[in-house]
C-alpha cells in the first residue's frame, strides 16, 4: 500500500509501481481547499479508458490527460481509480497536490518547515 507524503506531492511524484487492476485512494486534509491531480505522463491519456467511483468528500473534473480533484479540508476524502483493463506504467502517471509549505525561523536560527494539505494512500 503505497503512501505518499505532503512533500512529494508538493513537488509531484510517479507511482512506486506499475497500477495493474482498481485501486482505492485515501486523500488525508489537514488544511483548507487543496487540489489533488492525477497527470498522465509522456502524452498518455490515462483518462481514455480510467474512470473514477465512489467519490467520498470531494469534487472531480477529468480530461484524457489528467484528473483535478477539490477536497476542502479538514477532511479525508476517498475514490476509487477503475483502470478499465489497461494497465498503467508508474512512470506514465503523476500526482501532485497544492499543498502548503510553511516555514519560520527557529530559536536557535534554523529555519523549521512544515507541509499543510494532502497526503495520500492507495490500495
Amino acid at each position: 500500500m503505497p503512501t505518499i507524503s505532503k512533500a512529494d506531492l508538493y513537488t509531484g511524484v510517479t507511482a512506486s509501481a506499475n497500477i495493474t487492476s482498481n485501486q482505492d485512494f485515501e486523500l488525508r486534509n489537514n488544511a483548507g481547499n487543496i487540489y489533488f491531480s492525477i497527470e498522465g505522463q509522456n502524452d498518455t491519456a490515462l483518462f481514455n479508458t480510467a474512470k473514477f467511483t465512489s467519490l467520498v468528500n470531494c469534487k472531480v473534473v477529468s480530461g484524457s490527460k489528467n484528473a483535478g480533484f477539490a477536497v476542502t479540508g479538514p477532511t479525508t476524502a476517498s475514490f476509487t481509480l477503475n483502470i478499465g483493463g489497461t494497465n498503467i506504467a508508474k512512470e506514465n502517471i503523476k500526482f501532485r497536490a497544492t499543498n502548503t509549505l510553511s516555514s519560520s525561523p527557529g530559536l536557535s536560527g534554523d529555519t523549521t518547515s512544515s507541509y499543510f494539505g494532502i497526503d495520500l494512500t492507495y490500495s
